[in-house]
Order: C-alpha cells, then sequence, then structure tokens
C-alpha cells in the first residue's frame, strides 16, 4: 500500500472535557501506587493542574496524559514506575494461555473467538480505570468472553481481507492483555498461513502499554516481528511516530488496533482496512463509535 499523508489529525483538541479526569488520574494512580505521602501528592497534583491552565484544555488529549504522567516520572526518577505491575499482568495472562488456546481451538469459529478473548484482554488499562481492575477480574473476563456478545462484530470482514493479505500489523495496547494478542496472531497465522505479522509497541515505556519489553516477556517474536513505533504517547498518533514505523502501517494490507488509545488516534486517519478490537470503558470513546459505554466492538474504520 503506498504511503499517503496524514493531513488532518483527529487529536487537535480533547476529545471531550471528560478526558481531563484521565489526565489528572495519571497522577493520582501513579502516586498512590508508588506509595507517596500525601502532602507530596498534592504538590505533584497542583504541578499537573498548573500545566493544565498554562497550556490550555483544547489541545491533544494523549499529549496532555503525556505530559502530566512526566510530571511525576521525573519526580521519582523512574522512567518505568509501573514496571512491576505489567510483568504481574504479564505472567498472570500467560497462565491463562493454554486454557484459552484450548478453547479457541476448540471452537466452530476460531477466528472470531480468538479476537473475543483478545478484546476481553483489554479490560487490563490502568490508564483508563487506575488501579482498581485486578489481574483475576481480568482473566475472569477471558473466561466469560463467549457470554458476552460483541455490540459490534465485524469478524466477517476482517476474515475476508485476510484471506486476500500478505502482511497483517497488529498494534499492541497493555500489557496483560498482549498475551491474548499473541494467541490472537497465533490463530490467525495458522487460519492464513501466507500472513507476514508485525506486532507494534510503544517507544518509551508509558503507564501499563506494551513495549519491547512486554513483547520479549510474553514470548511475541515466536510469531511475529516486533516493531516500536519510536514515540511516548498512550496512542497511535501518526505525525509523531517514526518514518519507519509510519512506513510499516501504510504498507500493511491490513491493521488491526487493540484498544481505545489507538482507536483515538487513528479512527480519523487516511487509510482504511483498520479493524478496532476494544472495550468502550468511558463515555468519550462510546460516543465516538456510537455505542453504549462497556461495548465489546471488533470494528472496521469507516
Amino acid at each position: 500500500m503506498e504511503q499517503k499523508t496524514h493531513s488532518s489529525d483527529p487529536l487537535n483538541s480533547l476529545l471531550g472535557l471528560e478526558c481531563l479526569n484521565c489526565a489528572l488520574n495519571q497522577v493520582t494512580a501513579t502516586t498512590e501506587l508508588l506509595g507517596m505521602e500525601m502532602p507530596r501528592r498534592k504538590a505533584l497534583m497542583q504541578q499537573a493542574v498548573e500545566l493544565i491552565a498554562r497550556k490550555g484544555v483544547d489541545r491533544n488529549n494523549c499529549e496532555l496524559i503525556e505530559e502530566v504522567y512526566r510530571i511525576v516520572t521525573r519526580a521519582v526518577g523512574d522512567e518505568d514506575p509501573y514496571r512491576g505491575v505489567k510483568a504481574h499482568f504479564n505472567r498472570g495472562m500467560l497462565r491463562l494461555c493454554p486454557e484459552v488456546r484450548r478453547h479457541i481451538q476448540e471452537s466452530g469459529d476460531p477466528l472470531r473467538a480468538a479476537v473475543r478473548a483478545a478484546i476481553a484482554g483489554n479490560l487490563i488499562d490502568l490508564a483508563a480505570l487506575g488501579l482498581e481492575i485486578s489481574l483475576e477480574a481480568a482473566m475472569e473476563k477471558v473466561r466469560e468472553v463467549d457470554r458476552t456478545g460483541m455490540y459490534v462484530d465485524d469478524c466477517d470482514s476482517l476474515k475476508a481481507a485476510l484471506s486476500r493479505a500478505r502482511t497483517l500489523l497488529v498494534l499492541g495496547d497493555n500489557c496483560g492483555e498482549i498475551a491474548m494478542d499473541k494467541l490472537l496472531i497465533e490463530t490467525l497465522r495458522g487460519l492464513y498461513p501466507q500472513l507476514r505479522v508485525q506486532y507494534g509497541v510503544r517507544g518509551t515505556a508509558v503507564v501499563n502499554d506494551v513495549t519491547r519489553e512486554d513483547a520479549a516477556m510474553v514470548g511475541m517474536e515466536d510469531v511475529a516481528e516486533v516493531i516500536d513505533n519510536g514515540d511516548s504517547l498512550l496512542t497511535t498518533l501518526l505525525r509523531r511516530t517514526s518514518p519507519e514505523f509510519n512506513r510499516a502501517f501504510y504498507g500493511a494490507d491490513v491493521v488491526i488496533a487493540k484498544g481505545m488509545g489507538n482507536y483515538e488516534g487513528l479512527y480519523g486517519c487516511d487509510r482504511g482496512d483498520i479493524w478496532f478490537l476494544m472495550i468502550a470503558k468511558c463515555n468519550v470513546i462510546a460516543r465516538l463509535t456510537g455505542t453504549p459505554r462497556g461495548s465489546i466492538l471488533c470494528m472496521r474504520k469507516a
């Protein structure tokens, strides 16, 4: 596919004023994770509020979240304070893989079963949900996925596209979830052996989003070529990602993008054949997708 320019940016401004809550929550959740004393937590929150007031609210949502998050990481001198949490979720979901793999293999529709499992893993989102999500809740969500229907189910069009495709790019989202992504890719390569698969991760650690370290932990290189996007946002924003990543993005026949963050960055981009796999966890994304909050979505980009 010929690379195009990306003249329009759907994230020139906040998607909704509710997005400010997500930005400020990076201070609340991360300082809680680190066990900071309240006076220091309040001081960092004051810095975050002042940053937002100084730079204005009509700004790119994911860039604002990243700027607020870096206030905390700079203060503690640790660029990846979620490293231990990510390892916990990665190890836990890896333990679930044999059970989920058997379920997929025994299903009458393995692609749809693998897609459902990959979406269920999207519940592990500490940026959107904070520390309230537990490994046990995420594992149970994966186990019960067949009991919860997809509100948007574009799996049939995905099947048709993959049957014609030679290259697939899967864009990862969160830790833990990445183990289910590996099972999805494993399933797709079995169904479509002609596929060359790449798996995209963030270029720098940010909250609990996946990096090369997470990909190595789950053995993603066994099923896909791992590439990073050269950026540090909780999304894929093409004006910031590296030229190498952009060539892979525009060159892939099919793109599967996991999670709300990738949806925010790509729903208005200038290429088709993108399938978004996610849970609509907030009111803003529910409005954008025209679906109820909490919906499970396999949605082809319009």
